[in-house]
């Protein structure tokens, strides 16, 4: 375990970038909102307006996810670290970054509703439906698809590492196929109905925290089958 931890600690002091960057997107993302919707009229202002740009973070935390692979993998092996221990402390690593984002996400979205939008009804950090969950489910809804994007980058920095190129776009090939005959195949039984009513049907926080746990678990066991076998 604490060689684990080393390792762990060996990424967080090699990838200050890693932390910071995700963070530095997300601010400016805010800045240029405030900006954006303080110059707007009044009247558009009548219900709270709401951005979409929470999402860097987690468009960034992919990007991360996977060059945090191609960068420290070989690396690693050439000190002898074992591919088990490296994908634990890769893991360890970024379940202390998921944890620390969230954190601040959290906060951040109470002084947004203590502030009333920072004073302009903007719902940046909140998005609106999640301003009523108790603080537990918060942090769940932010961090468990923040893990799971975090993982997806992981998966596919793996697959690369594994089989380069090639493998990761057959990847993507097969995947886009399973979903366009899966599409194909309800709107040929006449079924989007009944699946919109499925999907309908789950609450909120199934949908951002318990599902994608599932997601979480398979991401992890292909980028795991993965490295085991690859080589830099």
């Amino acid at each position: 375990m604490n060689r684990i931890a080393s390792i762990a600690r060996l990424q967080m002091l090699g990838r200050m970038d890693a932390l910071l960057w995700p963070v530095g997107v997300l601010g400016i993302a805010f800045a240029v909102n405030l900006l954006v919707f303080a110059n707007l009229p009044r009247d558009a202002l009548e219900t709270d307006p709401v951005s979409g740009a929470l999402s860097s973070i987690y468009i960034t935390s992919l990007a991360f996810g996977a060059v945090a692979v191609n960068q420290h993998f070989p690396f690693a092996l050439g000190l002898s670290v074992t591919r088990r221990e490296f994908t634990l402390g890769l893991a360890l690593f970024g379940l202390i970054q998921v944890v620390a984002y969230t954190v601040l996400l959290v906060i951040l979205q109470n002084i947004e509703n203590a502030t009333n939008g920072w004073g302009l009804r903007l719902r940046f950090f909140g998005l609106g439906f999640i301003d009523d969950q108790p603080l537990p489910a918060q942090f769940a809804i932010y961090a468990v698809p923040m893990l799971t994007m975090t993982l997806l980058g992981i998966t596919a920095g793996a697959l690369y590492m594994r089989w380069r190129a090639t493998g990761l776009l057959a990847t993507l090939t097969v995947l886009l196929l399973l979903l366009g005959g899966a599409a194909a195949l309800i709107g040929r039984l006449d079924a989007w109905d009944s699946v919109i009513r499925v999907l309908q049907y789950p609450s909120l926080l199934s949908w951002t925290a318990v599902w994608p746990l599932c997601l979480i678990a398979i991401l992890g066991t292909s980028s795991w089958l993965a490295l085991r076998r690859a080589t830099p």
